[in-house]
C-alpha cells in the first residue's frame, strides 16, 4: 500500500480531473499523504513572461489554487486528507520534480486523449511521467 501519493490535476479538462478525483476518493484511506498538483503551463519561459506584467503568474497560479481546491472541496469533502499544490512550467518534469520533493511513493495519473499528430508533435505528459518519475505511476483510463 502507497501513503504518500501525488495527483496531477489538468484543469483544462474538467471532466477528467473530476473522475481523477472520484478515483482518489475511491482509493484512498485515512493514512494516505495525497498531494493534489496542477501545473500552468508556458508561463515560467523568459520569452513568454516577458510579454506579461510581472505579478501576472502570481495570479494566474493563486486562481489556480483557488480552482484546485473548490474542485477537490466539491469532489472529496472530507472523505479524504489532501494538500494542493499549484507551480508553473512544463508539466511533466514539474510533475516528476515535486514527486521526488515529498518523496511520493505512486503518482496517480489520468491518461490524455490526445490526437495521433497531437502526441507526435509534442509528446504526452503521462507517458513522459512514467519515463522518467523514479516512484510507481499508476495511469488512469
Amino acid at each position: 500500500m502507497f501513503n504518500k501519493i501525488l495527483v496531477p490535476i489538468d484543469l483544462q479538462d474538467l471532466k477528467g480531473a473530476q473522475e481523477t478525483l472520484k478515483s482518489v476518493k475511491d482509493y484512498a484511506n485515512g493514512n494516505m499523504q495525497i498531494e493534489l498538483l496542477s501545473v500552468l503551463p508556458g508561463y515560467s519561459m523568459p520569452l513568454v513572461a516577458s510579454y506579461f506584467p510581472k505579478d501576472m503568474v502570481k495570479q494566474a497560479l493563486d486562481a489556480m489554487r483557488k480552482e484546485l481546491s473548490k474542485l477537490a472541496e466539491d469532489q472529496l469533502g472530507d472523505a479524504v486528507k489532501y494538500d494542493v499544490w499549484v507551480t508553473a512550467g512544463k508539466a511533466a518534469r514539474r510533475i516528476v520534480k515535486r514527486a521526488a520533493e515529498i518523496d511520493a511513493e505512486l503518482i496517480l495519473i489520468r491518461a490524455q486523449k490526445h490526437g495521433a499528430i497531437e502526441h507526435a508533435m509534442m509528446g504526452s505528459v503521462t507517458a513522459k511521467v512514467v519515463e522518467t518519475a523514479n516512484c510507481s505511476v499508476l495511469v488512469l483510463k
